[in-house]
């Protein structure tokens, strides 16, 4: 069953309002507080990969 258009609720009208734009927040650096990880994750890599040479090579002589 359908009700006719005119029996149908009618949603509020919304005024325009005027938004302020909102303020641009740069995000925070932390480049220097994390410097030391990128430090860690460069020897782990060096030496996983160092490691798997190692093994690939233990693997022929071996």
């Amino acid at each position: 069953m359908s009700t006719p258009r005119s029996q149908r609720r009618r949603q509020p009208v919304r005024t325009q309002q005027r938004r302020t734009p909102a303020r641009q927040v740069e995000p925070p650096d932390y480049s220097r507080d994390y410097a030391y990880v990128k430090q860690d994750l460069r020897m782990i890599s060096l030496w996983g990969g160092l490691l798997f040479v190692a093994m690939i090579a233990a693997s022929f002589v071996l």
